[in-house]
């Protein structure tokens, strides 16, 4: 219970108290490490499995589950501390809180190791994605850069690490052996502590995660994390898992695909309702993970690839289109005092970036293709996890259908 509730109410508080001005930020930040202080304390209370046992009873903790909320409880504790004392505001805090919260929930989901390995990599992405529409301050500096990137090659060496365990656990004896599944996971695990300091060691807010950094990221960590997921879909020889693990990504996809499609209606800026509308999206991923089916989890795999790549494209445009237009560029003007760009035969082009209409119809596209409109890829990643949604509960399906056509409507 303090584990999984104390940090949703922790990021809920937060989120109330952030809203009223600086004094209310900090104690927003007080609340949330109230929140991971719980937490922290839930996980080593809880009981513990055997050492030698890879997976853990219903309402234990394996080792590693244990050791894995208390780095990720105390990380977040360590932000918290950091913003109270430099006055900052505590927005990074409330989503931290979020993570330990699905951190907590994967960890006590049972047997299922894959599955909590999935909710460790989406609740990456999932900050990547808010630190790159809720900041628009931050920009795309080397350092963002690389803290986003070592924070998705982390989960992603934990995702690696939790597949091999499970592939250990169908063929004991083979080439995978208990020796190579810890020292994948305690790769994961130095990897997810690295990111830590290297947080408080960036020089100002311009090199901090930002809509670039974070773009980068996911363009230079996506396509190894797809590749190492479908060759664990592949390697294992059927999809199993407890009903409970099953039941909880089922309902919680269905709640962010929901609370995704709300968000998105409401009036706001266009960068914010991105946001909830790629917090929408994952839930379809969700879902399709919660199945434990092959078409399931691999529409799921393909929804979360065409996620990031149409991420990319409706972050960057806008960006652009909400970006106010700069003063000509006087070096399209030769000494001549004639137009280069005219004599050049392209200045129709920079016309048209001038006003926008290269963002634009990008970003119209990429919405498009994000919706599920055929023949679109968005269409065919959600047609497979429609499919296996509809062979469990048909009301799965019409439901993530619904939260797809407001999301599209918006």
């Amino acid at each position: 219970f303090l584990t999984f509730v104390s940090p949703i109410v922790a990021a809920a508080l937060g989120g109330l108290f952030g809203r009223l001005g600086r004094s209310g930020q900090r104690v927003a930040a007080l609340i949330v490490l109230c929140g991971f202080s719980a937490g922290a304390y839930g996980a080593w209370q809880a009981p513990v499995s055997a050492l030698t046992a890879i997976t853990a009873v219903p309402g234990s903790l394996p080792p590693i589950g244990r050791l894995q909320i208390l780095v990720v409880s105390m990380g977040g504790a360590l932000i918290s501390i950091y913003h109270v004392l430099t006055k900052r505001d505590g927005e990074v805090a409330v989503i931290a809180s979020l993570v330990v919260a699905a951190t907590s929930a994967s960890a006590f989901a049972g047997d299922s190791l894959r599955v909590a390995g999935a909710g460790i990599h989406l609740a990456v992405l999932l900050v990547a994605m808010l630190m790159a529409t809720e900041r628009g301050d931050w920009q795309g500096g080397v350092a963002g850069t690389a803290y986003l990137t070592m924070a998705s090659i982390g989960a992603i060496t934990l995702v690696a690490g939790f597949a091999l365990a499970d592939v250990q656990k169908v063929s004991p004896g083979g080439l995978v052996t208990d020796a190579f599944v810890v020292a994948v996971l305690s790769t994961g695990f130095a990897l997810s502590i690295g990111i830590v300091p290297l947080y408080f060691w960036v020089p100002s807010a311009s090199q901090r995660p930002g809509a670039g950094a974070s773009m980068l990221a996911l363009a230079v960590v996506v396509p190894a994390s797809l590749g190492l997921m479908l060759a664990t879909l592949t390697a294992l020889p059927q999809l199993s898992g407890p009903i409970a693990s099953s039941h909880l990504l089922t309902i919680g996809g269905l709640l962010t695909a929901i609370f995704g499609a709300v968000g998105t209606l409401a009036p706001g800026r266009l960068r914010r309702r991105i946001g909830y509308a790629l917090m929408g999206n994952l839930g379809a991923v969700l879902l399709g993970f919660g199945t434990l089916t092959r078409i399931g989890v691999a529409g799921a795999l393909v929804t979360l690839a065409h996620h990031c790549l149409v991420a990319i494209v409706l972050i960057g445009s806008a960006t652009e289109i909400e970006t106010p237009p700069s003063a000509p560029d006087q070096a399209l003007v030769d000494e001549d005092g004639i137009d280069s760009g005219l004599r050049l035969g392209v200045r129709p082009i920079l016309i048209a970036r001038e006003q926008g209409w290269v963002a634009r119809g990008a970003f119209v596209l990429a919405a498009i293709a994000m919706s599920g409109v055929p023949p679109f890829g968005g269409f065919a990643s959600r047609w497979a996890v429609m499919q296996a949604l509809a062979l469990s509960d048909w009301r799965l399906a019409f439901a993530l259908g619904i939260a797809s056509l407001a999301t599209t409507y918006a």
